[in-house]
């Protein structure tokens, strides 16, 4: 009888057994620990922090873009699309462009 499924969302320093979005069958389970066969073909025991249990899809991220012309602004919006069509926004600078900006604000550190 197979054992349950779980979905690895995290890699940590298993990457030579372990890829994030990858389905594994449980072999045995221990506490804070499942034992799985890993992609290089090897019964390891690693973290349940590394997994979800079920037949989960982890979104990826798909694309990004700017939002805003890095050359006109020191602070520049990004949408990220990921593969379930959830989106996020993130602000990106350079350290001196964040200085800039700061100098613009007066030394007032609110953005």
């Amino acid at each position: 009888m197979e054992g349950p499924i779980i979905t690895c969302i995290s890699i940590g320093v298993y990457a030579h057994a372990l890829t994030r979005g990858n389905k594994y069958i449980v072999k045995k389970e221990d506490g804070d620990k499942y034992r799985i066969i890993g992609n290089h073909g090897k019964a390891v025991w690693i973290s349940k922090a590394h997994f979800i249990e079920g037949n989960i899809e982890v979104p990826y991220l798909e694309r990004w873009k700017f939002d805003d012309d890095p050359k006109e602004f020191d602070l520049v919006e990004v949408t990220l699309t990921f593969s379930d069509g959830s989106e996020r926004w993130s602000l990106v600078t350079t350290p001196q462009k964040l200085v800039n900006n700061f100098k613009k604000r007066n030394g007032n550190t609110r953005i």
